[in-house]
């Protein structure tokens, strides 16, 4: 169910914002850390950070394409192929992970460069799952 806040995540136990791209257009990666801040801001600190790319590949169903997203699809409006992560790149760090939604792969980008989306996530107080619960709850915007 999509909401002003997000979906929950019940394998991870994570929310993600119900809009990918918190811009709505390709962003350098300072420019999606600041987008960020300010969707804190706006929310009353709610928790928002940039995921790091461990985070984004839990999201991939390497069976789908199109998105390769293992989350119900239509929860969340998906605008921008590409999305950064937190996470530098070990050996440039000028450059950071981020992952191609239509593949479920990984890649770097060049942090200075506008080529990629900012998708927010902050962690559910969400109640304790059956193992075999692999569904997403509504994540509602007040922590």
């Amino acid at each position: 169910m999509k909401d002003k806040a997000g979906v929950i995540d019940c394998l991870t136990g994570l929310c993600w914002h119900h809009g990918e791209n918190v811009a709505n257009a390709e962003v350098s990666w300072e420019q999606a850390l600041a987008l960020i801040e300010t969707l804190n801001a706006a929310a009353g600190k709610a928790g928002w950070r940039l995921p790091n790319i461990n985070e984004l590949e839990s999201l991939v169903d390497g069976s789908r394409a199109r998105p390769a997203l293992a989350l119900a699809t239509d929860m969340f409006d998906l605008p921008g192929a590409v999305c950064w992560s937190s996470t530098t790149s070990l050996y440039e760090p000028d450059w950071a992970w981020a992952l191609y939604i239509d593949k479920g792969a990984v890649g770097v980008g060049h942090k200075q460069q506008a080529r990629f989306s900012a998708w927010a996530v902050r962690e559910a107080r969400v109640p304790p799952m059956d193992a075999h619960d692999t569904g997403s709850l509504r994540c509602d915007s007040a922590r």
